[in-house]
């Protein structure tokens, strides 16, 4: 073929073949990425990436400010589930560093990266869409704010839902334990081998010992008196627990089970337990945000993506799985949301792809 005349296979040769928006020069606007260095590309990446971390130190700062206040209101959901229960609601802590370490630490590192994640969404686009066309840049003005959306529904579906379910099917499941006795006097040979251990002076009583008839009878009342005095002892029928007033503060007895098992969680290991389904949903919520990226800059065809459904449920599944503890209650509570916002994306595909038609004349 002469190089002076067109090729009819080329697609470009087409009027309606779309090349982009004009310039004011009347030239079409092509990627930038066709005409930025590498060195050019290293250097955004590098402006991305402080101004990433920027964003997470100002968040920092906000959550160290109210960190105490974000653990009370994380610590919530094992409260209510405990007071349900019908068991002690104080979380217990036995490392000394844990308390600053593994609970406030962790807390407000995770707090401050959720709360800076709408600015690193953006910030990880504005370096994508230098190689984009101006029409598919436009996704960036619904991007951050549905970003943000999809995070904080992401918070509330893990604090209100997940974590409920989670904890209750657990620590309901410790409540199902017999309660622990002995049911047999130990063998010669034990009797034998614990001989050296045994100390009758400390359940002795001495000799004439007079034995209480009654047992001691505590008010119940349903909520702690308003002027309380010094020894004050009650049952806080509201709560199930036994109070005491004493150094001028009503203080909780410790209470235990007769089960073979008590339940009684460590902070540190909830405060684990929770940011990481927290992060988890956070990271699972954003399915639509990518979907509707990936529709509106034409990288996936909608209907492609349709023809995976079955595999996007198993999927999702896999992800309910892994971003929950080993409970089948916990994994569909996220499995199936999961999968219903692989739906809602795909709609939000279909609604941004710009699907071309198919030549007749063949």
């Amino acid at each position: 073929m002469p190089l002076d005349q067109p090729d009819e296979n080329d697609p470009t040769n087409d009027p309606d073949y779309y090349r982009g928006e004009l310039d004011d020069e009347g030239h079409y606007k092509l990627p930038t990425d066709q005409t930025m260095p590498l060195g050019d590309h290293l250097d955004e990446l590098r402006g991305r990436i402080i101004k990433m971390l920027i964003g997470i130190v100002l968040a920092l700062v906000v959550t160290i400010i109210f960190g105490f206040e974000i653990i009370g209101w994380l610590a919530q959901p094992l409260l209510h589930v405990q007071g349900m229960l019908g068991i002690s609601a104080q979380p217990i802590q036995t490392d000394p560093t844990a308390g600053f370490t593994s609970v406030y630490l962790r807390v407000v590192l995770i707090a401050a990266v959720i709360l800076a994640a709408p600015w690193l969404i953006w910030q990880a686009w504005q370096f994508i869409v230098v190689g984009l066309y101006e029409h598919e840049k436009k996704a960036v003005h619904i991007l951050a704010p549905f970003s943000t959306i999809m995070t904080a529904l992401a918070v509330m579906f893990t604090y209100y839902i997940l974590l409920p379910v989670s904890l209750a099917f657990f620590i309901n499941f410790v409540t199902l334990y017999p309660e622990y006795k002995i049911d047999s006097e130990p063998t010669a040979v034990t009797k034998l081998v614990l001989k050296p251990y045994e100390n009758t002076e400390r359940f002795g009583r001495p000799e004439g010992f007079v034995y209480d008839t009654a047992p001691l009878n505590l008010p119940t009342l349903k909520n702690p008196p308003k002027a309380p005095i010094e020894g004050d002892i009650w049952v806080n029928a509201k709560r199930d627990r036994i109070e005491v007033f004493t150094a001028g503060k009503i203080r909780v007895v410790d209470q235990r089970s007769t089960n073979l098992i008590t339940p009684l969680p460590a902070m540190n290991e909830y405060i684990k337990f929770a940011t990481f389904m927290m992060l988890g949903s956070v990271v699972a919520f954003q399915l639509p945000v990518v979907m509707l990226v990936l529709g509106w800059t034409q990288l996936f065809d909608p209907r492609g993506i349709q023809s995976i459904r079955k595999y996007a449920l198993f999927v999702c599944f896999a992800l309910g799985a892994l971003l929950t503890p080993a409970d089948p209650l916990s994994m569909l509570v996220l499995a199936i949301p999961l999968y219903l916002l692989f739906e809602f994306g795909l709609l939000l595909m279909k609604w941004t792809f710009k699907q071309e038609e198919m030549p007749t004349d063949l």
